[in-house]
């Protein structure tokens, strides 16, 4: 045998073992990488924790495990830590958000019991006191506040209303102007209209805000409060002020503005409405914003209008006229029907029997209209008609109960006569927008005959104890007392000394309103602590026209807005009568008798007097 063949042989009988070698190396490298793989696994990757403790192996599990596996394989080990025991309990509440919220000094001054209860209400509100005006990205800034609740004119982008409160423009009573627009407000705000001079409460706040002012000039006159400021105003007659409706009453008047007069229950288009707005860069928490909403808004107070008017006589040569045309033709001319019907409430003197029975008596000037009339006084809208005057009787008892029962089945109420003396003193109460109102009516012209007795039907006469002793009365059963009065001398502008007494009597025994006729002509007016006196707003519908007086032939409406503090708002509306039954007429046409409604008052002395607050 050779080299070669000796060599090739002894490789041929040694193949097979290199072979089996390195496939055992190979898988042996491969459960090397397994068990690093596996061990890096246990290192680095914690499981998740397991939901209940695993079962504890036996012995015999694990000797069975050991036998199956073969000689375990030292490696580094490592040592997980135990398993947290579940706790059922709770997870604690994540801290609230601290709220920090801007407001204006003068918002929280008015409303201090209802911010200092909001921080036990939000955990974590903080309300920020800030002095402004100021605009409201620097409010936030300044104050470092989420949000910022602040009165402005203008509006904000996302900012919320919280409140509309309208403000009245007031001016002296014995002012004759029309209104204002707000041009001329400016005016006479920043000073170039000097006939006025203005008033402020607030050092000026609200009117800046209103009209969109810088700073008021130094001729405005500053006052503590709002109450302050309206007295100021009802006692100088060259005084104006822009103040909250809710201090408004009769001792001031109050004007329109661009031709919108203000009823706290219509104020949409209203050009005098000062905004309270809440704003941030955010939408404010839901809750907080509904409760500041919910205590901040301005609701309008029980607010009844009333129209009263003067004497209302429907016989004599009405009856012919009202024959011809129909029974509405008294109230159908221009303007005067819409006023009386749209009131609440409307007031009135009937002057008249309404009957077709009884008997005539013995007196130079006797009324008795047709029963048809009634017709019309419910086409007008009467609500309320006084029967205490010198014409209940005219006719007798049996005209007088006919004329009870007429109006009372149309549901008109009577009021100052009845079937005896308690019920002709007996206060009607009526209820209108939540606001109790009652009537009483006394007549003080002769004849005496006409008074109701215990037995007999009548209407009720003044006597001042037994008044005095009704207003009081009615004031337990109702927010108000209003009463008519038949009273003064004929054709008499004046009121004459009974009067005077009688209204000074009924005013304080607690009657807000006090509305007088019988002279025929237009009287001036009273300002008693709480009670305006109207001694007379003239004829209404009667059969005198301007050849007879021009005094006679024409009257004032009187328009008033009441709430439960009495009489708010004053207005009178001029007209004249044409054909008997009046008609409404322009201000320039009525000025004459509205600037003698303010020279008898001022010749009387009776305009509101400094320190004599209602």
């Amino acid at each position: 045998m050779n080299e070669r063949e000796s060599s090739a042989q002894t490789t041929e009988n040694q193949g097979p073992a290199p072979r089996r070698q390195g496939t055992l190396a190979v898988i042996l490298g491969l459960i090397g990488l397994l068990i690093t793989v596996r061990v890096a696994m246990m290192l680095f990757i914690t499981p998740p924790a397991p939901t209940a403790e695993p079962p504890t192996p036996s012995p015999e599990t694990l000797a069975m495990a050991t036998e199956a596996l073969g000689p375990a394989v030292i490696a580094p080990t490592h040592t997980s830590a135990p398993s947290p025991t579940l706790t059922l309990t709770p997870s604690p509440s994540p801290t609230p958000e601290l709220l920090r919220v801007a407001v204006e000094e003068e918002v929280l001054d008015n409303y201090k019991t209802y911010f200092a209860s909001l921080p036990t209400r939000y955990e974590r509100l903080e309300l920020v006191p800030y002095r402004g005006p100021q605009p409201l990205e620097e409010a936030l800034a300044a104050q470092q506040a989420g949000w910022a609740i602040y009165w402005s004119s203008r509006v904000a982008w996302g900012a919320v209303p919280l409140r509309e409160e309208p403000y009245a423009l007031v001016v002296h009573p014995s002012s004759t102007r029309e209104g204002f627009t707000l041009d001329q407000l400016v005016a006479l705000a920043t000073g170039q209209d000097r006939t006025l001079t203005l008033v402020v409460g607030d050092d000026g706040r609200a009117v800046s805000d209103l009209l969109d002012l810088g700073e008021l000039p130094s001729h405005a006159i500053r006052l503590s409060d709002w109450p302050a400021v309206k007295e100021y105003v009802a006692t100088h007659e060259d005084a104006w002020a822009l103040i909250p409706w809710d201090v408004v009453d009769f001792r001031v008047r109050t004007l329109p503005v661009e031709g919108q007069r203000l009823d706290p229950r219509k104020l949409k288009g209203y050009p005098l409405l000062r905004r309270l707005w809440l704003g941030g860069e955010v939408a404010p928490p839901k809750p907080l914003l509904e409760d500041l909403t919910r205590a901040l808004r301005y609701e309008p107070p029980a607010t009844v209008e009333l129209v009263a008017v003067g004497d209302i006589m429907l016989a004599r040569s009405l009856t012919e006229l009202i024959q011809q045309h129909s029974p509405r033709y008294p109230f159908e001319c221009q303007g005067i029907q819409p006023l009386l019907a749209g009131a609440d409430i409307a007031l009135g003197n009937l002057e008249c029997t309404i009957s077709d029975q009884g008997t005539r008596q013995s007196k130079t000037y006797t009324f008795r209209a047709e029963p048809k009339v009634v017709e019309g006084l419910v086409f007008a809208g009467f609500d309320v008609l006084s029967l205490a005057n010198n014409h209940t009787g005219d006719y007798g008892d049996t005209a007088l109960l006919d004329t009870l029962s007429l109006l009372r089945e149309a549901g008109i109420v009577a009021v100052g006569a009845g079937e005896n003396i308690t019920e002709a003193h007996k206060a009607r109460v009526v209820e209108s927008h939540g606001l109790r109102l009652a009537f009483l009516a006394y007549n003080q012209v002769q004849p005496l005959s006409f008074a109701a007795t215990a037995t007999s039907p009548g209407c009720a006469f003044m006597e001042k104890e037994r008044m005095v002793a009704d207003v009081r009365a009615a004031r337990q059963q109702a927010d108000i007392v209003i009463v008519s009065c038949h009273w003064g001398a004929e054709y008499s502008p004046y009121p004459t000394a009974s009067q005077q007494e009688m209204a000074q009597a009924l005013a304080e025994a607690g009657a807000a309103l006090v509305v007088g006729h019988h002279p025929h002509v237009v009287g001036g007016l009273r300002y008693d602590r709480g009670t305006l006196t109207v001694y007379s707003l003239g004829n209404f519908v009667f059969d005198f026209d301007k050849d007879y007086s021009r005094e006679t032939s024409s009257g004032v409406m009187l328009r008033c807005l009441l709430d439960h503090a009495g009489v708010k708002a004053v207005e009178f509306v001029p007209y004249a009568i044409v054909g008997y039954r009046p008609c409404l007429i322009s201000r320039e046409e009525g000025s004459r008798i509205l600037q003698n409604i303010v020279q008898i008052t001022r010749k009387q002395e009776a305009f509101p007097k400094e320190g004599l607050q209602p």
